[in-house]
């Protein structure tokens, strides 16, 4: 291809969805994009009037519908789509940020290959030699290929990915990055199944509710969909009639739900499964609520005794009795679970103690309960979303790659070297895959131990699709399109893909597209006419990507009802949550946790992410190390203080902040920071609090199963707060801690 293509041109052709040879399969492509005004603007562009284009948020899984405002071909501010039934013209801080993924200055401007892997000694190469490179060895490798995706992966990309697994006998793809593990998604997937009879992560009509009891879930701030959550907590509070709903929220350290709650508990780290098996067996023993749940609460309550339950986790039965009390005797009561807690299976068991208070309370399908899924089936869509593989899968794969089984590791949209604990083996198995490729963007630590970076295009450059998960009952079908031209000589993933297909006879049959844009389109061709109207399937893939989605015209929740649950069966008492560390060596509780902000450490190249406080503690740009009042009176420490914390599985080192809602027999540590690799942003900032953890008996990362001891360094630091907070200190020292 030769013929330049203007940005007026781009235009037309974006906006009628035709932008197939503009955008793809280009033999020569061309930087199109010039970040100056123009001297003439196309006639589509007036001064001072912007032009906006609907596509989908790729900065968490929620996948909620963006706008972006573009002038003079630039992208300037984006915005939620107001059109959308998930976010409803709301966005996050970090899809706010989205911009800086566009136009981080760390971006890759082509491929490049290293020699050896880790030297980070890069040779720059033309796309046509990579290609060939990526093809000639998946070729040698065979079947032996294993492809590692991240969360935020688009359904058609997985979908591709899966066709080419499934082409060349190789496994298929998995799914697994550090969001989604840390917040439980396949233990919630599993439960929602079990339980439920739901395959997809609950969604909680938490707007309707009255009484909502929330077990360590931070969903205001980093939850499976913080921004809609955020919406049905606005709805929770400003009810009909000037009600308001009750927050109740059970934590070791105050999140950003746990401020915004009316009552605050702070538990022994553990023990939250084991506070939902007592309310449920006071419900049966002392007759709160309706007959009912009395009689659904003595079928399913354990038989445990609730005073035990009481002393492992530091509340008093007074205040498990009131909990009970308040959440049966509520008209619409909403229990939320936790996140992970050790391994999977303890997870699922936990999980499934909370829910069990929602089917104790007749909620499931209900108004303010449970929301029933959305039904997809109807659709005779063939739609595909990046569903979390379990930590056993992952490691399953870590062992193939130790015994030498894979040949050829592909990795899209994850990180792994920087998100698993040492102790998994990952990076000394991965020094033993012949061939690793990432199609990271941005240098990051998995892309610096591999032989070839093939960068994909950012999601503001990109055509996809997402299936929103959870859906809130409506079967929502986000669009992705490219709101702006490359700014860099980067292709499309789902571009290359197809190309080496071509190469491999089994794969060029089974993935026969010329480019992506002809897949999305074959795979959208009978999409119903639905909220964006539309006579012809070519007019309805306009208006699809016109509007940013699809949806049904009335885009209204399922209609409640009683769902035809499985049959449940009475739990097994749990005992106290494990943790590895002799309490005598290793005296604190570690409680890793998520920022709003910086999340799992994906959003930490991005300084306006790194540059906003913190919601909390208002700490920007580091990792801090958050104590008690009292525990810090006890180390003689005060704010800034850099203190060493060492687990079982290693240490690392930052500065105290003096935090008065967290536990004294607890330290907190934010995950985000301690990148190695990963722009001038992120790298060598903070720490990284995975190096604390561990694997717990094979299965899973103990995400909340460790424990830590505290050591004084002699060092300072000055911690970067917009607060100073010595007064709120020095008046906590010598009180009892709140909340009990």
């Amino acid at each position: 291809m030769t013929k330049k293509i203007t940005r007026r041109d781009f235009l037309k052709l974006g906006a009628t969805g035709a932008a197939i040879s503009v955008l793809t399969g280009c033999q020569n492509p061309r930087h199109w994009v010039v970040l100056e005004p123009y001297v003439k603007p196309p006639e589509e562009q007036l001064a001072g009037q912007p032009t906006w284009y609907a596509t989908t948020c790729r900065q968490c899984p929620a996948g909620c519908g963006v706008i972006v405002r573009i002038m003079n071909g630039r992208a300037l501010k984006l915005e939620g789509n107001p059109e959308h039934p998930l976010n409803q013209g709301k966005l996050c801080a970090r899809g706010q940020a989205g911009l800086q993924v566009l136009y981080n200055p760390d971006r890759l401007q082509g491929p490049v290959q290293q020699n050896p892997r880790g030297s980070r000694q890069f040779n720059s190469l033309q796309w046509d030699p990579a290609i060939q490179t990526l093809t000639s060895k998946i070729q040698s490798a065979g079947k032996n290929v294993a492809i590692w995706l991240g969360s935020n992966t688009s359904g058609h990309l997985v979908d591709l990915f899966q066709r080419f697994a499934t082409a060349i006998g190789s496994p298929q793809p998995l799914v697994f990055d550090l969001y989604t593990s840390f917040q439980g998604y396949p233990a919630l997937q599993a439960t929602s199944m079990s339980l439920l009879g739901q395959d997809q992560i609950p969604a909680y009509d938490m707007g309707q509710a009255d009484v909502v009891l929330s077990f360590g879930s931070d969903f205001l701030g980093t939850g499976t969909s913080p921004t809609r959550y955020g919406i049905e907590y606005g709805r929770l509070r400003g009810q009909d009639l000037g009600k308001r709903g009750y927050l109740i929220q059970l934590e070791p350290h105050m999140s950003t739900t746990g401020a915004k709650a009316d009552r605050w508990l702070p538990l022994r780290p553990g023990s939250e499964a084991l506070i939902a098996q007592a309310i449920a067996r006071l419900i049966a023993d002392r007759g709160y609520g309706s007959q009912d749940r009395v009689s659904r609460a003595k079928d399913l309550a354990p038989d445990i005794d609730p005073q035990a339950v009481a002393q492992a986790s530091d509340l008093t039965l007074d205040v498990l009795d009131s909990l009970a009390r308040t959440f049966a005797n509520s008209a619409r009561p909403l229990a939320i679970p936790p996140v992970p807690l050790a391994d999977e299976a303890q997870s699922e068991a936990a999980i499934a103690a909370v829910q069990q208070l929602n089917l104790i309370a007749g909620v499931v399908g209900q108004t303010g309960g449970i929301q029933p899924a959305a039904d997809y089936s109807s659709l005779n869509l063939n739609l595909v979303q990046a569903k979390a593989s379990s930590f056993a899968d992952m490691f399953n794969l870590i062992q193939q790659m130790e015994a030498g089984q894979i040949q050829a590791l592909l990795v899209y949209g994850a990180n792994p070297v920087y998100e698993l604990p040492e102790s998994t083996g990952f990076q000394a198995a991965l020094a033993k895959v012949p061939f690793v490729a990432s199609f990271a963007p941005i240098m990051d630590e998995t892309a610096n131990q591999s032989d070839l970076v093939l960068p994909d295009r950012t999601y503001l450059e990109s055509w996809g699709y997402s299936i929103s998960n959870p859906n809130f009952g409506v079967p929502a079908i986000s669009s992705q399109q490219p709101v702006v031209t490359p700014v860099y000589d980067n292709r499309a993933t789902a571009d290359v893909l197809l190309t080496v297909a071509q190469a491999i006879p089994a794969a060029a049959s089974a993935l026969k597209w010329k480019d992506e844009v002809s897949f999305l389109k074959d795979t959208f061709s009978q999409l119903p006419p639905g909220e964006i109207g539309g006579s012809t399937p070519q007019e309805r893939w306009i208006r699809f990507q016109q509007h940013g989605g699809w949806w049904p015209a009335t885009a209204q929740p399922a209609t409640p009802s009683q769902p035809n649950l499985p049959t449940p069966q009475k739990a097994a008492a749990l005992s106290p949550l494990p943790y590895e560390g002799n309490a005598d060596e290793y005296p604190y509780f570690l409680h890793p946790f998520m920022t709003n902000l910086l999340a799992d450490g994906s959003s930490a190249n991005q300084p306006w992410l790194q540059g906003s406080p913190d919601a909390n503690t208002s700490i920007m740009w580091q990792t801090w190390v958050a104590i008690n009042p009292s525990t810090a009176q006890k180390l003689n420490v005060k704010q800034g203080d850099v203190v060493k914390i060492s687990s079982p599985h290693g240490s690392l080192e930052a500065p105290v902040y003096v935090y008065p809602v967290v536990r004294p027999d607890t330290v907190a540590i934010p995950l985000g920071q301690g990148h190695s690799d990963y722009g001038r942003y992120a790298s060598n900032r903070g720490a990284n609090v995975i190096q604390l953890l561990g694997v717990q008996t094979g299965t899973s990362p103990g995400w909340s199963a460790v424990r830590v001891k505290v050591e004084v360094t002699g060092q300072y630091k000055d911690v970067a707060t917009f607060e100073y907070t010595q007064g709120v200190e020095q008046g906590f020292f010598n009180q009892s801690f709140p909340g009990q």
